[in-house]
C-alpha cells in the first residue's frame, strides 16, 4: 500500500501549542506503517496559515491524489488540513472521490452520519477560533493606531517604514523629489503630465525604479500624508510632514481648477469612443483634434503620448480621419437594420457559446452546495448544544446566507442567459420594430441617438492598415465592424427615444 502523510504548522501553532513538523511526521509515518503502508511520502507546509488552500505541500498532495498514485492519507487532525469548514469539506470529498482512505491520529474519524456531523462541528469550531484571532488582531491594530503607531505597513514614496519599531521617518532623497513635485505644480505653469515628463527627462526613478506615470504624480499631489496626516480607517495618525499644509491646499485648488477648465471647454464628438481598436498594435484608439497637412480635423489614433504609457502604439504613428471610420460603421449599422437577420447571424457567431455558460452554471451550483453544507453544519452544531447562538455565530450564519443569496442570484442570471436562445425570436421582432421606426429618418438622428444605436448593435470596431501619411490619411485602411445582438429594446431605450423625437 502506498501512503502519504501531510503535516502543517503555523508560527502561531508553534508558539501556542508547541506543534512541530518533525513530531507530526514521525507520528503520521508510524500510523501509516501500522496500517500496512510499504511506501510513505511526506508533504509539509511550515509557517503557512490553515485559512488558505494555496499551500505548496497541500497542492503537491492533491496532485498525487488526483493522479491515483496513493491509497492512504494520514494527517494528525482535521485542523492540519484546514481551519475553514468549507475547505475541510472540499478536501475530504476530493480525497474520498479518488478512492483514497483518510486517517487522522487525534480524531476518531468514521464514515457515518454521526462521524461526519462531529467532523463538521470540529471544523466549524476551528473556523470560529480563526475568526476570533482575526478579530483580536483587528482590535490590536486599531488600538495601536489610536496611540499614534502604524498598525500596518506604510510604504508611501518619500518615507521609510521600520517594521521593528513601527516608526516612520523621511527618506531624504525621495522627500526632496516630493518637494520639487509640489513646487513645480503650484508655482509654475505646468500640469500633472508636465511634471511626470520633467521627472522622466531628469531620469529621477520612481519607488519601483520605473518611469513616472501621470497617475502616479497625481497620487502624490492629492495624498494628505505629505502634509503630515496619514489615515487608518477613521483615525488620523501624525507622520513627518514634507510640505506645508498651505502648499498642499494650493495644489488641490489647482487640480480642481483644471477640472473646471476642461469641463467648460467645447468638446468634439466621437461616435466610436471606447469601442475602436487598432488592428496592428491592439491598442485602443482615442479621438484627437489635430492638425495634419495644415488642416485641423477629428481623427482616431492609437498613439499614447502621455508619460508612463506602457505601449506607445504604432510607429510611425497612425492617425485616421474620424469621419471616414464613422461613416463606414454607420453604413454597416444601416445595412443591419435593413436586414436584422444578418445582424443576428454575425452577433451569435461571435458571442460566447451556450456550453461556456452551462459550465459556469455547474460550478455555481457546486459552490451553492458547499455553502449549504457549511450552513447546515453550524445549525446542526447549535441543535446539538455544542455552542450557543452568540453574536459571532449569528455573524457567521449571516455571512453564509449572503453568500448563498449571491450565488443564487448568479444562478438565476445564468439560467436566463442559457434560456436566452428561446427568446431570440422576440428580440428579433423588437429589432425589426426598431428598424421600421428608424430607417426612414436614420440620418436625421442627433448625435446621442446615433451613439446609442451604435452601442446597441456594435461590439467592436477594428481599424487595420498602416495609415500612410497623405492628404486624407486613409491609404490602405480597412474598417471591420463586429456585431452584437442588442439587449431588449425597452432596456436600451432606443425605440422610445425615436418615437418621442418624431
Amino acid at each position: 500500500m502506498r501512503a502519504a502523510v501531510y503535516v502543517r504548522v503555523s508560527t502561531e501553532d508553534q508558539a501556542r501549542h508547541g506543534y512541530s513538523l518533525q513530531e507530526q511526521k514521525e507520528a503520521c509515518r508510524c500510523r501509516a506503517v501500522d496500517l500496512g503502508a510499504k511506501t510513505v511520502l511526506e508533504f509539509a507546509d511550515e509557517g503557512v496559515s490553515g485559512a488558505t488552500l494555496d499551500r505548496p505541500g497541500l497542492q503537491g498532495l492533491r496532485e498525487l491524489i488526483r493522479s491515483g498514485q496513493i491509497d492512504l492519507v494520514v494527517v494528525r487532525d482535521p485542523d492540519r488540513l484546514s481551519r475553514k469548514l468549507s475547505h475541510q469539506l472540499i478536501l475530504t470529498e476530493e480525497i474520498e472521490k479518488a478512492g483514497v482512505r483518510l486517517e487522522f491520529l487525534d480524531f476518531d474519524w468514521k464514515d457515518t452520519p454521526d462521524g461526519r456531523l462531529f467532523y463538521a462541528i470540529r471544523g466549524a469550531i476551528a473556523e470560529f477560533e480563526k475568526e476570533k484571532i482575526r478579530e483580536r488582531m483587528a482590535r490590536g491594530k486599531t488600538q495601536k493606531a489610536k496611540q499614534g503607531g502604524m498598525p500596518i505597513g506604510f510604504y508611501n514614496y518619500g518615507y521609510v517604514y521600520e517594521p521593528e519599531t513601527g516608526k516612520v521617518r523621511l527618506h531624504e532623497t525621495e522627500a526632496k523629489v516630493v518637494e520639487e513635485i509640489f513646487k513645480w505644480f503650484v508655482q509654475e505653469d505646468i500640469g500633472i503630465n508636465g511634471v511626470a515628463k520633467r521627472l522622466n527627462e531628469a531620469e529621477v526613478p520612481s519607488r519601483k525604479g520605473k518611469r513616472w506615470h501621470k497617475q502616479v504624480v497625481r497620487q502624490v499631489l492629492v495624498n494628505p500624508v505629505y502634509k503630515g496626516t496619514w489615515q487608518y480607517k477613521d483615525i488620523c495618525i501624525p507622520v513627518p510632514a514634507i510640505i506645508d499644509e498651505a502648499v498642499w491646499l494650493k495644489a488641490q485648488e489647482k487640480i480642481r481648477g483644471a477640472r473646471r477648465l476642461w469641463a467648460g471647454q467645447r468638446k468634439h464628438d466621437y461616435l466610436l469612443s471606447g469601442i475602436v481598436t487598432c488592428g496592428e498594435c491592439g491598442q485602443t484608439m482615442t479621438g484627437v483634434y489635430s492638425k495634419w497637412w495644415n488642416k485641423k480635423d477629428r481623427r482616431y489614433t492609437c498613439f499614447k503620448g502621455y508619460q508612463g504609457a506602457r505601449h506607445r502604439g504604432c510607429l510611425p504613428s497612425k492617425y485616421v480621419l474620424a469621419g471616414y471610420v464613422e461613416s463606414a460603421v454607420w453604413e454597416q449599422v444601416k445595412d443591419w437594420l435593413q436586414d436584422p437577420g444578418a445582424l443576428a447571424s454575425e452577433a451569435y457567431a461571435s458571442s460566447p457559446r451556450v456550453e461556456d455558460y452551462l459550465k459556469e452554471l455547474e460550478r455555481t451550483e457546486k459552490l451553492l452546495s458547499e455553502v449549504e453544507k457549511g450552513r447546515e453544519a453550524v445549525l446542526d452544531a447549535l441543535a446539538s448544544g455544542l455552542f450557543e447562538l452568540d453574536a459571532r455565530t449569528k455573524a457567521k450564519l449571516a455571512d453564509l446566507k449572503r453568500r448563498k443569496e449571491r450565488l443564487e442570484q448568479r444562478k438565476k442570471e445564468l439560467v436566463l442567459t442559457v434560456r436566452g436562445a428561446s427568446g431570440a425570436v422576440a428580440r428579433m421582432d423588437e429589432l425589426r420594430a426598431l428598424a421600421s421606426e428608424v430607417l426612414g429618418r436614420i440620418d436625421e438622428l442627433d448625435f446621442s441617438e446615433k451613439k446609442a444605436l451604435v452601442r446597441a448593435l456594435v461590439a467592436q470596431v477594428v481599424v487595420s492598415g498602416k495609415g500612410k501619411r497623405g492628404a486624407n490619411g486613409l491609404a490602405d485602411i480597412t474598417v471591420t465592424v463586429v456585431a452584437r445582438m442588442p439587449e431588449p429594446v425597452e432596456k436600451a431605450g432606443l425605440l422610445e427615444s425615436v418615437k418621442a423625437r418624431y
